[in-house]
């Protein structure tokens, strides 16, 4: 079978097990990629509609309006930061 490597075709048996190995490498990590991608797309949009949701939910302020500060809810990591300067 023949591998095309920058342009350059090479016969799968010309090749070092290594080689054949790290091969195999680059493309377990670039499909890990776009699956991380997906899935932190797919993050973002629960995120932006749970976040639609706080701020529709929310009751209603002074003025009538729904607070908008607390709809930006942020993860938990964002809360527990404390400044060590």
């Amino acid at each position: 079978m023949a591998i095309t490597i920058n342009g350059v075709d090479y016969d799968e048996a010309d090749l070092d097990n290594n080689v054949k190995n790290s091969i195999r490498q680059v493309q377990n990590a670039n499909a890990n990629i776009a699956n991380l991608q997906a899935d932190l797309l797919n993050q973002q949009i629960i995120a932006q509609h749970h976040s639609k949701f706080i701020q529709d939910n929310l009751p209603e302020g002074e003025e009538g309006e729904a607070s908008v500060e607390a709809a930006d809810v942020g993860s938990e990591d964002e809360s527990t930061e404390t400044d060590s300067e």
